[in-house]
């Protein structure tokens, strides 16, 4: 009986269910509310009310949130079958609390996105829920409310940081980045990066008076 129960379950999921990519959700080809099934993608962070999955190639308009499943870690591939696809406060996400989710296998973390931040924020849209490293040398100027902080990068352009995944309390203003490796992520109207909790590699940005040159400070991050 149990057996008859959960196939019926699957049978009434799948009714009026659609096979999608993540590349074709995040490029409208579906309309809010519609009922998709996504498989075989995989699991690059988590939080305690959903994760953030890839598909490959692993590039621009490859990642989504999906809310909803958490029973899973970083590197689980997995079937999400009859999710509804909506916007979330212009959030592309997949509301998974009623859907089918299952593991079909694990695997290595895909690679992040390498990108400058200049090409990222000029553009952010299509890397928003994807794994980035954003390769600018960068200097922390500011630290804010809720957890979030700034940096500056050599090229002048500011970077917002938020910290569900870093711990806020070790980020000093002063604290010079190499690099951050972060998921893109868009809350209360802007984007921002989620770097991970070891996703930033720090620098030692200390230069001598005498060596205060911009070309001394772009050495740092060489």
């Amino acid at each position: 009986m149990k057996r008859i129960a959960i196939a019926l379950l699957f049978v009434l999921i799948a009714v009026g269910a659609q096979a999608a990519t993540i590349f074709d959700l995040q490029n409208e080809m579906y309309a809010v509310g519609d009922i998709v099934d996504v498989t075989g993608v995989t699991v690059v962070a988590v939080r305690y009310n959903g994760v953030y999955v890839s598909e490959a190639p692993h590039a621009a308009y490859n990642g989504i949130w999906v809310y909803g499943p958490v029973d899973f870690v970083e590197g689980d591939i997995i079937d999400i079958i009859g999710g509804e696809f909506t916007e979330y406060y212009d959030l592309s996400e997949i509301i998974a609390t009623d859907a089918v989710v299952t593991l079909t296998g694990t695997g290595p973390v895909p690679a992040p996105t390498m990108i400058d931040a200049a090409t990222l924020f000029a553009d952010a849209e299509p890397y928003e829920s994807c794994m980035v490293t954003v390769t600018d040398g960068m200097i922390v100027t500011e630290l804010g409310s809720y957890g979030q902080w700034v940096a500056q990068t050599l090229d002048g352009l500011f970077v917002d940081f938020d910290d569900y995944f870093y711990d806020v309390s070790t980020v000093l203003v002063g604290d010079c980045y190499n690099s951050v490796t972060a998921i893109c992520d868009y809350s209360f109207s802007a984007y921002k990066l989620q770097p991970l909790v070891e996703g930033i590699e720090l620098t030692d940005c200390t230069v001598a008076t005498d060596e205060l040159s911009f070309e001394a400070v772009k050495a740092l991050y060489r």
